[in-house]
């Protein structure tokens, strides 16, 4: 069992895309002023290493702190109902989930999905801040991890009436 939760863990990092600034995520342009720029308002001349603001700039757009660690959240509460559900059913409960009922008989294709799960909801939320939704791909995460406490937290209580 533990084999399997670590996998589910790692397959749901390995399928998370990197946080960097995307190659489409291009900065704002800076403002460069020139020494031509500045005798021409009369400002005086000024050192060439503060002239090109552009130059001296790094700011690029990156995810929030907050995004990857819901990423990372989500993949554990991912990955924790995935055991308590297994766990759970091993130890004789049964599945109230009407949609999960055929899913879970296999524990192989129970985990292939709630890894794919996991993948789709990183990926929506990334496709979200690509497009300049931010607050949305933010929000989807909170809600998504919202909802799988929630199911961690029953199957939690399920586990603790059946030991």
């Amino acid at each position: 069992m533990r084999r399997l939760l670590v996998a589910t863990i790692l397959g749901a990092a390995l399928s998370t895309p990197a946080f960097a600034a995307d190659a489409d995520d291009v900065p704002t342009p800076a403002l460069t002023i020139s020494p031509a720029t500045i005798a021409a308002a009369g400002i005086g001349a000024a050192p060439a290493a503060n002239t090109d603001l552009a130059a001296r700039s790094t700011f690029k757009y990156g995810r929030p702190p907050a995004l990857p660690a819901l990423y990372a959240a989500s993949a554990a509460l991912q990955g924790y109902d995935t055991f308590s559900t297994l766990s759970a059913l091993r130890n004789g409960a049964h599945e109230a989930n009407p949609l999960m009922k055929n899913v879970v008989t296999s524990p192989v294709a129970f985990v292939a999905m709630k890894t794919g799960v996991t993948a789709a909801s990183i990926m929506a939320a990334e496709q979200l801040w690509k497009n300049h939704h931010r607050m949305g791909a933010v929000g989807m995460m909170v809600a998504t991890n919202v909802f799988m406490g929630m199911v961690a937290a029953h199957n939690s209580h399920v586990l603790s009436q059946l030991k």
